[in-house]
């Protein structure tokens, strides 16, 4: 067994995104390896660790530590903005301090405490490399993301300030990956570095000249299966998933929805809630299409999971992303995804288990999501091949394989290593 420290930004056992990943990490990973396992947050905001608090006071892990690291009063001052939702990128400035803490944190554990490895489990996004890197000892980081644009095509009718932000991002996306100092010595100490998607990678190797492997940042860690029940039916489920935001572009369904010929074979679930749903609600009931669509809020795990039971295809229609989780859950239930061919869900769907749309115009990409329902509603049993497809791809992205994989680096980051210490 190796003993290895891990940094895992969020962790929760009950929700999904980076909270899944790593917790997901730490429950497969602790079952070969002792984890120290850095957190600083299982709730909304940076030193919300109550949840896990409370879940560690009822469940033991024997080979796991946890440890939450609470912001400090500078850190919980540089976060003030964003915890009271005003002006928010000063979080970035408070994960920094917050980084701070946590190496100091780790430097005082090695004293006591020998690491075979360092592994920066997560958040995914390269931009905060944090400073583990400068501590001697094999470290492994990834998988990250984060390079890519946010898709300008796909911006056309999000709010100005929206493509003004998602702009920004982008300009301000280039400059750090080529500019950031801390994060080209980060990636000069990193012995092994992993890469959530393949045009993450390609961009990293193109600009900062460092080689990675590929592993999307997360897997399908239940037993997958299919209902083939819900395909005797005369109304086909669709359900999309995931914060209301302008980032998420649902408003593209949306406009879809009304150009397609067979509204009365569709269910449509949209999962979820936030900023822009009162904004999409109004959008469908203007145009009719209210009456084919269930706004559920958010639900638990386990209510999510049941719809996703009955579905028979999960929508994505981000401008920008990693790997979604619910990617992984649709495929662990036998469910096709369509998307738009790009990000994460370009490396992970392909035409057996889903249908990926090209990204040529705003109006195309609209017109080519109807259409291809439209389709679907007329040869329906092109949903049971799609499902019987998904049930084939998903055997590449089980947790189990993940497990073996991951071992094999820990072993390659401690032989990379001792070769660039020589």
């Amino acid at each position: 067994m190796k003993d290895i420290l891990i940094l895992a930004y969020q962790i929760s056992p009950t929700k999904g995104s980076e909270y899944s990943v790593a917790w997901n990490y730490v429950i497969r990973m602790s079952k070969y390896n002792r984890l120290t396992v850095i957190y600083g947050v299982s709730g909304e905001h940076l030193g919300d660790c109550g949840e896990m608090e409370e879940y560690l006071k009822r469940n033991y892990f024997p080979n796991v530590k946890f440890i939450c690291v609470s912001p400090n009063r500078k850190t919980n001052m540089l976060n003030w903005c964003n915890r009271h939702n005003f002006f928010n990128y000063t979080f970035y400035l408070a994960y920094r301090s917050w980084q701070k803490q946590v190496y100091y944190k780790v430097k005082n554990l090695m004293e006591n405490n020998h690491f075979d490895l360092i592994h920066f489990v997560g958040p995914i996004g390269y931009r905060e490399p944090g400073y583990l890197w400068k501590l001697g000892i094999p470290y492994l980081w990834g998988p990250i993301g984060g390079s890519n644009k946010t898709n300008v095509i796909l911006q056309k009718h999000t709010s100005l300030l929206a493509q003004f932000k998602f702009r920004l991002r982008n300009v301000i996306n280039e400059i750090q990956l080529r500019k950031n100092k801390r994060l080209k010595l980060a990636l000069e100490n990193t012995d092994l570095l992993l890469t959530a998607t393949t045009e993450n990678q390609k961009k990293i190797e193109r600009i900062l000249h460092k080689k990675s492997s590929y592993l999307p940042e997360n897997a399908i860690a239940a037993d997958i299966s299919l209902n083939i029940e819900k395909f005797n039916t005369d109304k086909y489920h669709f359900v999309i998933i995931g914060s209301l935001i302008e980032r998420k572009a649902i408003h593209i369904l949306l406009e879809s929805l009304i150009l397609i010929k067979h509204k009365d074979l569709l269910i449509i679930d949209i999962i979820g809630d936030g900023p822009t749903r009162s904004l999409l609600e109004g959008f469908s009931r203007k145009q009719n299409i209210d009456h084919i669509i269930r706004w559920h809020g958010h639900l638990s795990r386990t209510e999510a999971i049941k719809i996703f039971n009955s579905a028979h295809l999960h929508i994505i229609t981000s401008l920008s992303e990693g790997n979604p989780t619910t990617i992984w859950e649709a495929m662990g239930h036998g469910v096709p995804t369509m998307s738009f061919d790009h990000c994460g869900m370009h490396d992970t769907i392909c035409e057996r288990c889903g249908i990926k749309i090209p990204i040529l115009s705003y109006e195309q990409c609209v017109s080519d999501l109807a259409k291809n329902i439209d389709y679907l509603l007329e040869h329906p049993e092109k949903f049971e091949q799609l499902a019987y497809g998904v049930l084939e791809c998903a055997k590449k992205y089980t947790w189990d394989d993940r497990e073996l994989f991951l071992l094999k680096c820990y072993d390659q980051a401690i032989e990379n290593f001792k070769n660039r210490i020589v």
